[in-house]
């Protein structure tokens, strides 16, 4: 990796540790320049791997074909990402920022807006069809347990009640959100939004959950 680019997030792939990465913004015209170039030839990489991923699996997939599908030279590439992996990073990284962004004002518990559970659980379920080819992409990959971690990460730190108690009732609720999601993409979205969000209503005003 270039010296312009420092560390964000770690997340673990099949027992490696890699990060994503943001460039540095110094005040002056040619370094904002060089980031927007950076950052237009990142998006053009990112989504030439979904739509690779899409036709061929993900261990099958070089980085000829990336930088051929992108329309970048590979010094642009190596300039980025130094693995193919480093590009799934930031697909977690767009998908979580759209999640957090759209979810947000359903999470403050001191707004109340954390007692809307339908509103909570229909705007999940928006993003992810909206954002779907990521989210396969990820799947495909066999890196959407990432996404895992990055929930339990949001919803945790929305929480003001750090109790051991509540920490797991957090865990809970958000491992069971994520098999949802991943039963869905299976299926194809086979059940519509609504019919998605009313069953999970149902589940989540069970007795089990205490609610």
């Amino acid at each position: 990796m270039k010296n312009n680019k420092t560390h964000t997030r770690m997340y673990k792939w099949r027992g490696n540790v890699i990060s994503n990465h943001e460039l540095y913004s110094p005040n002056t015209s040619q370094h904002h320049s060089n980031k927007e170039t950076n950052r237009l030839t990142r998006e053009a990489i990112c989504t030439a791997l979904v739509f690779l991923i899409q036709e061929q699996p993900f261990n099958k997939i070089t980085i000829s074909d990336i930088v051929k599908r992108a329309g970048v030279s590979r010094t642009a590439y190596y300039n980025n990402y130094s693995s193919k992996q480093e590009i799934l990073v930031d697909l977690v990284d767009s998908l979580i920022f759209e999640i957090n962004q759209k979810l947000l004002p359903y999470t403050n518990e001191l707004t109340g807006k954390a007692k809307e559970p339908q509103k909570f659980i229909k705007v999940l379920f928006e993003v992810i069809y909206l954002q779907r080819n990521i989210y396969k992409a990820l799947q495909s990959a066999k890196f959407d347990d990432v996404i895992l971690d990055c929930l339990n990460e949001m919803m945790l730190s929305t929480a003001h009640d750090k109790s051991d108690e509540n920490v797991y009732r957090i865990y809970f609720k958000a491992g069971a959100l994520y098999n949802v999601l991943l039963k869905w993409v299976q299926s194809d979205f086979a059940k519509s939004i609504d019919e998605m969000t009313k069953i999970c209503l149902e589940v989540y005003h069970t007795p089990m959950s205490h609610e």
